[in-house]
């Protein structure tokens, strides 16, 4: 009986996710969950801690009012397997709900698989607590889209707590 529940849950997480994300597209971005990536993939994490180097940093994603979120983001052209440069993208950000985008600058990589940008937000002293419902945008010089935005499962998205 216990499979069968657990089947169902997944089953409604995975419909509730599509279609919030099918809502929420912007024109010519391809939304996640996606069957394939056309364009660009992204990958992001969220840090504590300086953001002066990519090795520097704790995963986490409970973060108190007024601490900084370190985002690190990786991104690269599916066609080409290429990791995107400053050179490659028109534009890159974090979009966070009632708050200024923040802009992801590149960064030299150490290894093929760390991220390449990163960008800094501290969280307002009257932001309210819980869920924080952000996705990160890129597009290419080459007019190329890419989105992350973070998988339905609460405790591994962004929050902010007391």
């Amino acid at each position: 009986m216990r499979p069968k529940i657990a089947v169902l849950v997944a089953g409604v997480v995975a419909v509730t996710a599509v279609t919030a994300t099918a809502l929420a597209v912007t024109p010519g971005e391809t939304p996640f969950p996606s069957p394939t990536i056309e364009s660009v993939f992204v990958s992001t994490q969220t840090v504590t801690g300086p953001s002066s180097q990519l090795g520097e940093g704790v995963l986490s994603n409970y973060y108190p009012r007024g601490a900084t979120v370190v985002f690190k983001v990786f991104a690269a052209d599916v066609k080409s397997g290429r990791i995107l440069t400053a050179d490659d993208v028109k534009y890159a950000y974090v979009a966070i709900p009632n708050q200024s985008n923040v802009k992801l600058s590149y960064t030299a990589q150490v290894t093929r698989s760390d991220p390449t940008w990163l960008g800094t937000w501290t969280v307002p002293a009257d932001y309210p607590t819980g869920l924080v419902d952000f996705a990160v945008r890129f597009r290419t010089t080459g007019k190329q889209f890419g989105n992350f935005t973070q998988i339905p499962v609460a405790t591994s998205r962004l929050n902010v707590t007391k």
